[in-house]
């Protein structure tokens, strides 16, 4: 029934809703009455609070025109290297990642702003798009990625932890990224645009100009870090950080223009936690059916390795991002994976990272990779010539995420340093 609804283009909340309705309605009718309980209780949760407060920092700051700062501080600071406007892409999204935490968010950032500068420096229009769709992951994996919020909710795994465990992994897909920029910036044949230094009172200028914004996001990491406030807590406070300093220092923010913007989290915000709702009373209808267990008591039938194990999963979450958008594939697959990776020893704070990088490759991988069409609708750069160039940073992702997947002690060092004792 799940496939076949998902086949006729039924919205997943609703096919995550009619599935586990379904299913309890089988076992009896006495299950049926509980599922508006389940629906509330599964969206009622202080941690869930925090992804529209995180949504709603995102559109502040791209309110206030933070990226523009941003973009203007690395550019000058690293504009006078060949390929220098694609490191200043990196270093924004990795910046933009400690707040907006959304890969279509800072898909879309990127693109109207750093995209005609790529352009303007001789970079093709579907190499560039290609590169920007690439950082935008690196969004989802820099603290305070939404993803690791709602692993951190359907897991029962500190959000914490999570958050520290994406420092890492984030910088390393930054540096690859920017790696592979300085192995192409070698040949002659691109003709990449190279700006003049214009010295370091020029750099302390622009520093100055984007002191708050590059602040914020490092204000919202250190907050959670330290334990002075809750993920949630901490997203309240970058949104009155964040809306003083665009009304009062930038003066970008107008009253005016709060409204629609409100409207738009609220919007997107609702989206998510009706999935959550609805993959609640799913996810109850496998555990009553024992779901996760006859799936884990198969993968152990298939192999005692937990290496090779994981090979598997990953593999499998790979094809389900092609296919699935990672908010709801987290909802569903993280009540049948947790007893497999207990079963095999895994740490459940390394595997929430694992969970998360894999299926926000998949906003990347055609035919459902909503980066890469939004990516496409804001260059208009076409999306079939998107398709063919993205498959090569795609392959870079999957480097970095078989690093993580077998190096846990790289991915775990900052929360043990942190306290984490898992």
């Amino acid at each position: 029934m799940f496939v076949v609804t998902l086949l006729l283009g039924v919205p997943i909340a609703y096919v995550l809703g009619l599935v586990g309705a379904a299913g309890l309605i089988t076992m009896g009718p006495n299950y049926f009455p509980a599922v508006a309980q389940k629906l509330f209780s599964s969206a009622n949760s202080y941690n869930l609070m925090a992804i529209p407060m995180f949504i709603l920092a995102g559109e502040l700051m791209g309110l206030s025109g933070d990226v523009t700062r941003l973009m203007d501080f690395c550019r000058a600071l690293v504009g006078r290297v060949k390929g220098g406007i694609a490191y200043v892409c990196t270093i924004v999204g990795l910046l933009l990642g400690g707040i907006l935490g959304m890969a279509n968010a800072e898909a879309a950032l990127l693109s109207s702003t750093i995209y005609p500068e790529m352009r303007k420096d001789g970079y093709e229009d579907d190499f560039a798009a290609c590169f920007i769709a690439s950082v935008s992951v690196v969004g989802p994996l820099i603290p305070p990625g939404l993803l690791y919020v709602i692993y951190g909710v359907s897991s029962g795994t500190p959000i914490a932890y999570l958050f520290e465990a994406g420092v890492v992994p984030g910088i390393m897909v930054g540096l690859a990224l920017a790696l592979v920029i300085f192995i192409l910036s070698r040949n002659p044949g691109r003709k990449w645009v190279i700006h003049d230094w214009q010295g370091w009172r020029h750099v302390w200028s622009k520093l100055k100009s984007a002191a708050f914004s590059i602040v914020a996001p490092f204000l919202t990491f250190v907050s959670i870090a330290a334990g002075v406030a809750t993920a949630t807590e901490s997203a309240s406070l970058i949104i009155m950080v964040v809306t003083l300093v665009g009304i009062f220092i930038y003066k970008k923010i107008k009253l005016k223009a709060l409204i629609p913007m409100i409207i738009r989290s609220a919007v997107m915000s609702g989206a998510i936690l009706i999935i959550a709702a609805m993959a609640g009373v799913m996810g109850w209808a496998l555990a009553i059916e024992q779901i996760p267990t006859i799936i884990c008591n198969f993968m152990l039938s298939l192999t005692d390795n937990g290496l090779i194990a994981m090979l598997l999963i990953q593999v499998f979450l790979l094809m389900v991002g092609m296919f699935m958008d990672a908010s709801p594939a987290v909802l569903i697959l993280v009540p049948v994976f947790l007893p497999i990776m207990q079963a095999y020893g895994y740490d459940f704070v390394h595997f929430g990272l694992l969970m998360c990088f894999n299926l926000t490759i998949g906003v990347l991988t055609p035919p459902v990779g909503t980066c890469l069409y939004t990516t496409a609708m804001a260059t208009k750069v076409p999306v079939d010539r998107m398709v063919k160039g993205i498959w090569p940073w795609i392959g870079v992702l999957v480097v970095c995420l078989l690093i993580c997947t077998y190096c846990p002690d790289l991915v775990l060092a900052i929360p043990r340093l942190l306290g984490y004792t898992g």
